[in-house]
């Protein structure tokens, strides 16, 4: 009620002050005098309030899930968790774009100029050298434009326009964290030598003091050989409370690993005692249709080029023939095709399903996850064709990140029904659906596929703290990490 009351006291960032300038839908963009006359409808008083009593109910919301930990199952305490973490994220941006952190106070602009905006948003269409002040009326305008651009559903912009938690812009106090990241990234990666989010794990250890653990995980490799990578990486790095943050496929291994250890032998089990919580990068632990119709198309191919060497058999001899076998046979045979087919296969839904049937995994964890959307802003060129090919190959969704269906990307499972799984379901802290692509998180390792059309709308330039801060800071608000 505080919230509400300074939110219809300092009114709608755009309403008054900006007469002299433009919104959205007109030309020209307002000047830095045009934001400074935002000046003084922040509040201060009545903000203060509303902050202290919000950061009460943090309080009080920690000591219950500390008391209780299946508190994490009621619908209003999931509501209030998401509520926070969307905001979080939204905190993470704009930090990042006022202390100009890499590339993201162009990725703004960008995102200003190129994405559709809903009918409710009033704000600006590119951004000015006032946008970045930390003054509360010039921050109020940035958070509305970032509510704009980060969230793909206009019922969740609109949502948060008039949720006093997003706009009180409410940072996590700053400290160091008792805690370890385990990193599995994707399905193609470098493992231990991997730079995915380099920049952010530097930040992360400088401003919370907390170690990121590189899975040694392989490319096109199963998911048991990558579970055993993270398996093994806890045992011989972590040694304080620890969660997990898979991306893509990474996911499946992580959550694969994390079921090795809880169904194994006592000294596996001891590994996630102190295991705390979970991080989702466009998941793919549900498997993707790519893989399942690859899987389909692999067969095809195999048949086809069958029924081809068949015709061979009556002008050559059997000496010949016996080699080409041979020569095949050693080809399927071999660990790389070994490899490959596994991990295509865990990739499935057929896969996944497998992967999920005889799981367990730690009650009681939370789980945060991102899931996107892409738009042509956010499409980089080179996905243009395996997005579309993924529409095509599925008839239960239209929206995907490229790689995997919106519906899939969630953080439990939904091609497996079972204890387990609405266990998982019922732990899952889901967050807003967000405008981006499957390789959101990536920058350097694409840097030779950028092209000029992505440049041009900074696809790659996507801020990476969002990815990270806000998964652990929700965390430590909750006190599920100290």
């Amino acid at each position: 009620a505080a919230g509400a009351a300074w939110l219809r006291t300092r009114k709608p960032p755009w309403q008054t002050g900006w007469d002299a300038g433009p919104r959205a839908t007109s030309g020209s963009e307002p000047t830095d005098s045009d934001v400074g006359g935002l000046a003084g409808q922040s509040g201060d008083g009545s903000r203060k309030g509303a902050q202290a009593l919000y950061e009460i109910a943090f309080a009080r919301c920690a000591a219950a899930l500390k008391a209780c930990p299946e508190s994490l199952r009621v619908p209003w305490f999931k509501q209030f968790w998401t509520r926070n973490y969307d905001a979080l994220v939204v905190v993470s941006v704009l930090r990042n774009a006022q202390q100009n952190v890499d590339n993201v106070r162009r990725w703004v602009d960008c995102q200003l100029r190129h994405a559709t905006k809903s009918d409710s948003y009033h704000g600006v269409s590119q951004a000015s050298d006032a946008l970045w002040s930390t003054d509360p009326a010039c921050e109020a305008c940035l958070v509305d434009g970032l509510i704009e651009v980060l969230f793909f559903y206009a019922a969740d912009r609109d949502r948060y326009r008039s949720d006093p938690l997003m706009q009180l812009v409410i940072h996590e106090p700053p400290g160091r964290f008792d805690f370890t990241v385990v990193s599995a990234m994707g399905v193609i990666t470098e493992g231990a030598a991997g730079t995915e989010l380099s920049g952010t794990y530097s930040r992360l250890q400088k401003l919370r003091g907390v170690s990121v653990v590189r899975a040694d995980t392989a490319t096109l490799q199963s998911v048991d050989y990558n579970a055993k990578e993270i398996e093994r990486a806890v045992r011989e790095h972590v040694r304080t409370p620890w969660g997990w943050v898979g991306y893509s496929q990474g996911c499946a291994n992580a959550f694969r690993a994390e079921s090795m250890m809880l169904q194994g032998t006592p000294a596996q089990q001891k590994l996630v005692e102190s295991f705390r919580c979970r991080q989702l990068l466009f998941s793919a632990a549900n498997g993707s249709a790519h893989a399942t119709c690859g899987t389909w198309k692999l067969l095809r191919a195999l048949i086809d080029g069958e029924r081809f060497f068949k015709r061979f058999q009556a002008s050559m001899s059997a000496t010949t023939q016996q080699l080409g076998l041979d020569l095949l046979q050693n080809l399927l045979s071999s660990r790389v095709a070994f490899a490959f087919f596994g991990s295509v296969q865990s990739l499935s839904h057929e896969g996944a399903r497998r992967m999920w049937r005889d799981a367990q995994h730690c009650p009681n964890v939370p789980t945060t996850s991102i899931v996107g959307v892409v738009e042509p802003h956010t499409l980089p060129e080179c996905l243009q064709m395996i997005s579309n090919i993924l529409v095509e190959q599925m008839d239960y969704s239209k929206n995907q990140d490229t790689q995997v269906a919106e519906q899939e990307a969630v953080a439990h499972p939904v091609v497996m029904r079972n204890a387990n799984a609405d266990m998982l379901a019922a732990t899952d802290m889901q967050s807003a659906v967000q405008r981006t692509n499957h390789w959101s998180p990536l920058k350097e390792e694409v840097a030779f596929l950028e092209t000029s059309r992505d440049m041009e709308v900074a696809v790659f330039d996507s801020p990476k703290d969002r990815h990270i801060f806000p998964w652990l800071e929700i965390n430590a608000r909750f006190g599920v990490i100290d």
